[in-house]
């Protein structure tokens, strides 16, 4: 599947999600990445300097244009002087408008993180795992005005274990994006492909969460509680107040294991494997 050109392409995402993807499509032989695009450098370290978004540090390594517009429109006349073939997005937060899709010579797409039309949103990976889903995947498709509803070019799926939390999938699904999306960017440039429309009446939403969500409460049952631990380890992290103070919980399980802390809730204990008590250092338990 080798192109006597390199098949060239814009880069749209920010965190570590999407930079695992975007340094494959990198390294890859039969492609150019023509930029990179990241939300702009937000999140500030102890001594107050601003850390640099994963995609920036991408740009960075490998000396590649980056931009990193508060709204992507304002780098419309930029990116109109580029030459690319697709512009595609992952994990980037952003809406983006039809001007800027329309500049892609071939077609701009987005790598979702579920099976859609399933989880249209951007938590889409917290949801599955709140509704206790037994698989995810990742969905590539055309992007249009209306938020992840474009025809769906290619799907690839993976079973979501026991242990899974957010951490685990976030890895699971970029490797599944890094080991298919060569293949499937080929097909798109060569027309080899069949996709379809997704169906309205099956598309659920998963907005972003909101901090308050994490809170767990005694009263909640176990596999609610667990469901959450596991859905926001990531962030924001689950949490619970004990005596007034917060006690976060990344990592729990039903099976009884050796661990000095336990919860009761409704209908039985969790044991907790990874947590924080508020101020402290976080404590982790092998098991």
């Amino acid at each position: 599947m080798k192109q006597s050109n390199k098949i060239k392409l814009i880069l749209a995402g920010t965190g570590h999600f999407s930079s695992q993807i975007f340094e494959s499509l990198i390294l890859n032989k039969n492609f150019e990445v023509i930029a990179l695009i990241s939300q702009p450098n937000k999140a500030y370290d102890r001594n107050n300097n601003l850390i640099k978004t994963e995609v920036a540090k991408l740009a960075e390594k490998y000396h590649i244009k980056l931009f990193q517009p508060a709204k992507i429109k304002e780098i419309y006349d930029d990116l109109s002087k580029l030459d690319f073939d697709f512009f595609m997005t992952a994990a980037f937060g952003q809406f983006i408008p039809n001007s800027i899709l329309n500049l892609a010579k071939k077609a701009s797409i987005n790598v979702h993180g579920s099976l859609l039309e399933k989880y249209r949103g951007a938590a889409p990976i917290q949801h599955a795992l709140l509704n206790n889903e037994k698989e995810t995947g990742i969905s590539l498709i055309y992007m249009i005005d209306k938020m992840d509803a474009g025809d769906i070019i290619n799907v690839a799926k993976i079973k979501i274990e026991e242990n899974d939390t957010a951490l685990e999938i976030f890895d699971k699904l970029a490797k599944l994006a890094i080991d298919n999306l060569p293949t499937w960017l080929i097909n798109i440039y060569n027309n080899n492909i069949f996709p379809r429309k997704q169906d309205e009446s099956l598309a659920t939403l998963a907005p972003k969460i909101q901090n308050e969500e994490a809170q767990l409460f005694l009263t909640d049952s176990c596999d609610k509680a667990l469901a959450k631990i596991k859905a926001f380890n990531d962030q924001p992290g689950a949490f619970i107040l004990i005596n007034g103070k917060r006690l976060k919980i990344f990592r729990a399980t039903k099976s009884k294991i050796s661990t000095p802390l336990t919860l009761n809730f409704a209908n039985g204990k969790l044991y907790l494997i990874e947590y924080q008590f508020e101020g402290k250092k976080k404590v982790k338990h092998e098991i």
